[in-house]
Parts: C-alpha cells; structure tokens; sequence
C-alpha cells in the first residue's frame, strides 16, 4: 500500500486535531487583541481635547473662507483665540494676528488679518454685496427673528465658550437664602459642575443627530419624519451634547415648583420639541398646555417639583436658535402668582452648519429644502450611527435584545471607552425565586467565578448583618480586595408597603478615590450641594408609584400583562432614579477610560434586569445587567440612567463591582474578601454595640469560604483551561499519530 496514496485512518485524525487546535488558536487570539484595543483606546481617549473650549467672535470678518467656516462650526471642537481677536474689525491700520490653540488637534490655520485688507475687501463690487444681501434675506427666519444660515459663520458676540457634547443642565434655576433666583448653564463637560452664563455660551448640535423618527412618536406628537435629535438618555453624550434643567437648588429660597418661559427665533419652518418617553408614562409632553412643541411666540415648561430633568429635545431644521428664557418659582402650596421671578437670559444654540442650513434651505446645488434622510433606525452619535447600521427596525421601533453581548459581536464600538457598552448572559440568566447567585467577572461565566471549597461547595457572596465587635465597627476594606475595583450592595424595597429612605429623588451610583482606595459612592442629589454617600446606608422604596404593567417589549424578563416595579429611565415622582456615574473629579482625572459596571449577585424574591431605553426613551436598547455576571462600561466622565426592573414584591440586594484603569499607582481595592468591608447600618444590638452590615463568603449548608478567591480565581481559570486543552489535545496527537505508524508498519509487514 502506497502510504501517500491511502493514509492511515489515524494520520488522518492527527491532522484533524492539529486543524482544531490551530482553529482554538486562531480564536483564543481574538481576544487578546480585543483586549489590547480596550487597552489602546482608553489611552486615546485620555489624549481627547476639552469638549468646551474657550472661544472668540470676530464680527464681520470677510475674509472668512469656506473652510474657515467649516472650522468654526465643527461640531467637535471649538476655535480658541486670544481676546484680542476682538480687536481685528476695528479701524485700526495695524496688522493683527490670530493664533488658534486648537490648530494641532484640528488642522486650524492661523488666520493673518491686516485692516488695510478688510477696507480693500469692504469695497468690494456692489454686485458681491448685492449677492449677500439677497442670500441673507432668502434665509433669513420665518418665524420672525433675524436668524440666518450664514451668521453661523461665528458664534454671538460676547461668546467664551462653545458645549458640543456632553451634559449640560442648560436651565439651572438656584435660589439664595433671602429667594432670589439665579438662571444659568451647569456643565459637566469641563469640569464638575462648572456654571457658565447663557448669553457667554453656545450650544452646538451636530449634523449628525439628524435621526429618522418613528411613525408612533411622529403621529403622536406631530413631530417630522426627520428631526435633529438630542435623547433622554444620553447614551451618546461622548460626542454629543446632553441637555437637561436642574431646579434642585431652588429649594434654599424655600421654593419647590417652577417654570420656564421660553420664546424663540429660528431658520424658516424651524420648530422645537420637547418630551418624554418611558415605560411608566409612555409620551409625555413638558409644556404647560399639553403640546409637544415649544411654540415660538412663547410656552411653558413646568416643573412641578424640584428635580434634574432630562427629554427629548427636537430640532426640525437646520440652522441658529435664539431663546428667550424666564424663569419663575413658587413656594409650597401657593397656586398663584409666582413668589419670585428670575432675570430674563438669552440662549442661542446651532443646529448642524452653514453648509447644511443653506441646503435645507434650498440655497445650494441639490439642495432641497428639507433635512437629508438618516439612516432608518440609526441613533444620533453612535457606533451604528456612524457605520450606517441601526439595531431598530425600519419603522424605528424597538425590539427587545435577549442575546448574549462580547466585544466579538458588538463591533469595534465596543472597545471605544468614550461609547458605552455592555456584556450579558442572556434572557433567562436570572434564576427563579430567592435565588442566591454567584460572582463572575467581566460578563464571562467560568467555574472560577464562584470558587468551589475543599468540600466541592460554592464559594457565594452573602450579605450579613450582625452586632460588630469594636474591632469590626471600626475595620477598613478587606485587603483581599482586587487591585482598582470596588464593590457594594444595593438595596430595593419592592411592592404595595415598601419602606426606604430613598422615596424619591436623583442618584447616581459610581466610583470615587478616597485615601488611595477606590471605593463605591452614590451621588445624592436631594441636599444641595449632592452629597456622595456609602451606598450602604440607602434602601430605594419602590411603591405603588414605580409600579406597570409590563408590556411585550419585557418578555425577556418578565411574563406581559404582569405587574412589575421600574426605576425608569426618565425622572418620575414618587420614585427614586437611580443613574451610573463616572464623574467624580479624581476619576476624571486620575483614571483612563471608562467604569466597567458588573452585577456579581443577586438576592431577593423575582428577577431583575437594567437596560438603556431604545429610540428616544421607548422600548428596550442595550442591555446592562441580564444577570449575575453581566457587565457595562459606561464612558469616562458620564453618567447615564437606566431602566431597572423588578418583577416581583419582596427585598432585594444587588452586588455590584466596578473597575478603573488608573493612570499612576494602583488603588486598593475595597468591599471584596471573607471580612468584607464593614458598614454601621444605624442600629444598636442586644449588647448595645453597633450593628454591622457586610458582604462575606458563604456556600449554600453556611459555612465561611474565602470569597477573594471568587474573583482573582476568575482572573487566572480560563487560562488554566486554555493551557489544560492544549496539552491534551498534544497527547492526543501523539497517541493518534503511533497508533497510525503501528498501522503502517504492519501494512508493509
């Protein structure tokens, strides 16, 4: 028998288990490289430029280019120039320079003006001039104001800063102790909480939030097949602006209710839109008299308790708006006139560019008077977005994501830390009723994540509240916590008769650096300034108020035409509104990247599951929590809410994890390990010592177990398994392949 004519049946097998271990190879390398792209995209966006950056008007420059023109109004970054700049239009008939700082990042020339130049310029032909005039007068507002296209050219006189992205409380209404009001901007985009005057400040909006709108939203509110979207939940505030109010403050005047005034001027059919979509509440219009619109000759937007809102803002054209705000409050009880009245500011905000604006207008070749028609289902700002690929169908709506999410199947936009992302185990990953879960990490589910005892017993994590010792009342984080990682527990009220002391009110869950560890915080906006408190000493209420009944869009979840708790993703009275949050000044500073969210446990009577709303607030986006051992990053320098729902009565407590990448030395980690970190609840016990509250290891017949182990045992299994795999499947190779040679040598025999 010729041997390379006929092989052995086991040489063939050889060559089979060598193709399958090149094939493991070629998929275990992914990953690496996966990780790598995490790794290299959190130092880019360490290296990003300021969202706002200072800038300057120049008042009739006219010889502004295109391109200059495309500078000034890139979305993305904003000119920079030295207060002389101011300067440049005068009379004088010395040169003047202006440098922009922001030329490295964005290619910006340096623009070289003399005043001999502009008085050449200024006498132009009457023909140039004429030209001008007739373009600025087709443009020019149909509404009445004095917008157009090419004032966009430059921003308002006076302007020091441009917001392009980020959040922004645009009307932040505060109140002194005496009750006078005080309306101004609070953004987070260059700081934390840094307040900015209106009428110093423009807004900028992106082409790029031109969004198809669905037929339901379009029907319901009136609203365009197309419009500029800026969306409630600001999943894409890396690169897009966030707006919102904020009438929090206004309780030191002893006031609780407001209102905002607001009359504008646009481009020519240009209308605003304003309102909410949740699961509570479906659409919800903001204006006093019920419509979805902002009338341009004047609406209200009440706030009928103090609260940090956030909707859906719509712009139907492209092109400049200029807003007039007044704001007004009331005291407790008073239907009346209101108690005092803030002075009048002015907002101007740019929707899209110059380029765009004239096309709109049907000023320009193939221009046709309407927006240019997005992408069906693609959202404002987002990896799909860009791509051209959007996860709603062509009508827009929603459909529920129940599979499981990696950064192999969600696209390079996953390993971008300035977009967020999640990782999930999938519908059905939650367990059934009192069910105790384990650990796992970075949304992978391995043997390690829970680790098995001598016995053969989990290692589970197991909140204990008990009488502390003077020792335990007083002991630090466990130092088998992981190297930049935090965790602590959640707990929920749930149901008819639920009790808390968080009701009602904004919260934001995230990390903070306290004395070189990273800890977990939440952010409680109800005393002003927000307080950031130990998450531990919260229990979240959930009553009757945060109560729905589900519909099919929670099938993944829970049963449709059930009854089910939400913490929704758009404000609501009566309901605490929980958020994630990444904006703590010295995680801004101090860490890389974003904040990976992972839910390690669950206890409590029913299933729960947090997810980012779809399409302008309604249906089901992206997942972030299915179950124990799912995971979400959300960006740096963000915060974001979630919807988070419950589906039956009874309490809950959800372990949470999360994780930074520092830029110096590394934090010690806290809330991990089997002496936990201990938390005084408030109580006294039998032997009047403090009761205690902390997360310890326990298997299911109770005993203590290392829970460390847990966690830096996930780290290291998967690479145990891989290298385990390799040498059998070595073995085996060699075993398949004598077994072919004893063959062949008995075929020649």
């Amino acid at each position: 028998m010729n041997p390379t004519t006929h092989r052995s049946p086991g040489r063939a097998a050889a060559r089979a288990l060598a193709a399958m271990s090149l094939a493991a190879a070629s998929f275990l390398a992914p990953t690496g490289a996966h990780a790598a792209d995490a790794a290299g995209s959190g130092l880019d966006s360490a290296t990003e430029t300021a969202v706002a950056e200072e800038t300057v008007h120049e008042a009739s420059d006219a010889s502004n280019t295109q391109a200059d023109n495309a500078a000034i109004t890139d979305a993305t970054t904003t000119v920079t120039t030295d207060a002389a700049t101011d300067n440049a239009d005068s009379a004088d008939t010395t040169d003047a320079t202006v440098t922009t700082d922001a030329a490295a990042d964005n290619a910006a020339t340096t623009a070289t003006t003399d005043a001999a130049t502009d008085n050449a310029e200024a006498t132009a032909t009457d023909a140039t001039a004429m030209a001008s005039a007739a373009t600025d007068a087709a443009t020019a507002s149909g509404t009445g104001g004095v917008t157009t296209c090419n004032v966009m050219r430059t921003p308002p006189d006076g302007t020091t800063a441009t917001l392009n992205r980020g959040h922004a409380d645009i009307f932040d209404l505060t109140s002194d102790a005496a009750g006078a009001l005080t309306l101004r901007i609070k953004e987070d985009a260059t700081g934390s909480g840094v307040l900015r005057e209106p009428e110093q400040t423009l807004l900028a909006i992106p082409a790029s939030t031109l969004t198809q709108i669905p037929d339901g939203v379009s029907q319901t509110t009136g609203a365009p097949a197309a419009a500029y979207l800026l969306g409630q939940s600001g999943d894409n505030q890396a690169t897009v602006l966030w707006p919102g109010w904020d009438t929090l403050g206004i309780a030191a005047g002893g006031y609780d209710a407001a209102r905002f005034h607001i009359t504008y001027s646009g481009p020519a059919d240009g209308r605003i839109y304003a309102f909410t979509s949740s699961f509570a509440e479906g659409l919800k219009a903001v204006t006093a008299d019920g419509s979805y619109d902002l009338a341009p000759g004047g609406d209200d937007i009440d706030q009928p308790y103090a609260a940090h809102k956030h909707v859906n803002w719509l712009f139907t054209r492209a092109g400049r708006y200029t807003l007039t705000v007044q704001a007004s409050a009331w005291t407790p009880g008073n239907t009346g006139t209101a108690n005092a009245v803030a002075p009048t500011r002015t907002y101007t905000i740019d929707v899209a560019d110059e380029a765009t604006c004239l096309a709109e207008a049907g000023l320009t070749p193939g221009g046709n008077g309407n927006p240019a028609a997005p992408a069906p289902g693609v959202n404002p700002g987002s990896t799909d977005a860009q791509s051209g690929a959007g996860q709603s169908g062509a009508d827009g709506d929603s459909t529920p994501d129940t599979t499981d999410r990696s950064a192999s199947d969600t696209g390079a936009g996953a390993n971008d830390p300035a977009q967020t992302s999640g990782t999930g185990l999938g519908a059905g990953s939650s367990g059934g009723a009192d069910t105790t879960y384990g650990v796992t990490t970075s949304g992978t589910t391995t043997s390690g994540a829970r680790t098995t005892t001598s016995s053969g017993e989990r290692c589970i994590p197991t909140r204990v509240t008990r009488e502390a010792t003077g020792t335990k009342s007083a002991a630090p984080a466990s130092s088998q916590a992981p190297a930049n990682t935090a965790r602590t527990t959640l707990t929920v009220s749930v149901g008819e008769g639920a009790s808390g002391n968080a009701t009602e009110g904004h919260f934001d869950l995230g990390p903070a650096i306290e004395n070189g560890s990273l800890v977990a915080r939440i952010k409680d906006d109800r005393t002003q300034p927000a307080q950031w408190v130990d998450p531990s000493t919260l229990t979240f209420a959930l009553g009757e108020a945060a109560r729905i009944t589900a519909p099919a869009d929670l099938g993944f979840v829970a049963t449709a035409g059930s009854s089910v708790w939400l913490i929704p993703s758009a404000q609501i009275a009566g309901v605490p509104w929980l958020g994630l949050n990444s904006q703590r000044e010295e995680i801004v500073t101090g860490t890389t990247g974003g904040v990976q969210f992972t839910l390690d446990a669950v206890e409590g009577p029913g299933r729960v599951a947090v997810f980012n709303a779809g399409a302008l607030g309604s249906g089901v986006g992206e997942h972030v929590f299915d179950g124990p051992g799912s995971s979400y990053t959300l960006g740096p320098n963000t915060h974001a809410h979630q919807n988070w729902v419950f589906t039956a009565p009874g309490t809950y407590t959800l372990t949470i994890s999360m994780r930074v990448t520092p830029t110096g030395a590394a934090l010690t980690g806290s809330g991990y390990g089997s002496s936990g970190e201990v938390t005084a609840t408030g109580a006294l016990g039998t032997s009047s010592r403090p009761m205690a509250s902390q997360v310890v290891g326990r298997t299911a017949s109770g005993k203590d177990c290392d829970l460390s182990l847990a966690i830096t045992g996930a780290d290291t299994i998967p690479l145990a398994v891989v290298s385990l795999t390799w040498a059998l499947t070595g073995a085996a190779c060699v075993w398949v392949s004598s077994i072919g040679r004893r063959r062949n040598v008995r075929a020649f025999s």
